[in-house]
């Protein structure tokens, strides 16, 4: 038997807008508010607070911190189990069967933060892979 498990924080991330002048600059976004919500009030639909963040006065740079906010965590367990049975003094037969992502928690990934397209801003929209499981049979000779 064995196993890998790992358990990260959050990756960070900037909140953005799209400049709609030419010459002006996609950049961080302005801060004008608490960004962060309570662990209670955090969801898939609403990750951070977007109206803590407006688009800043044209041709100038937005306030907020690089990398300011942190997505969710991850937790992955992965695990192996091998079974090695010999048949003849020069023949082994090997079965093995691996699983990964076993407790199928769904990881997800950061929210879209482009202030710019306020329907998708705060919201997450994709997640890691699933539970997979694969088996394979192996001969030693």
């Amino acid at each position: 038997m064995a196993g890998i498990t790992y358990l990260r924080t959050g990756v960070p991330f900037s909140v953005s807008f799209s400049s709609t002048q030419a010459g002006w600059f996609s950049s961080r976004a302005d801060l004008v508010g608490n960004p962060k919500l309570p662990r209670s009030e955090r969801s898939i639909g609403r990750w951070f607070n977007a109206a803590a963040f407006a688009v800043p006065a044209p041709f100038t740079y937005g306030n907020s911190a690089r990398n300011l906010l942190f997505g969710p965590g991850d937790v992955v367990i992965d695990l192996s189990l091998l079974k090695a049975t010999k048949i003849l003094e020069n023949l082994t037969v090997q079965f093995r069967a691996d699983f990964f992502n076993l407790p199928n928690r769904a990881n997800f990934g950061n929210p879209a933060a482009n202030i710019s397209v306020p329907a998708q801003v705060g919201r997450i929209f994709g997640a890691g892979d699933p539970r997979q499981i694969q088996f394979g049979l192996k001969v030693l000779f």
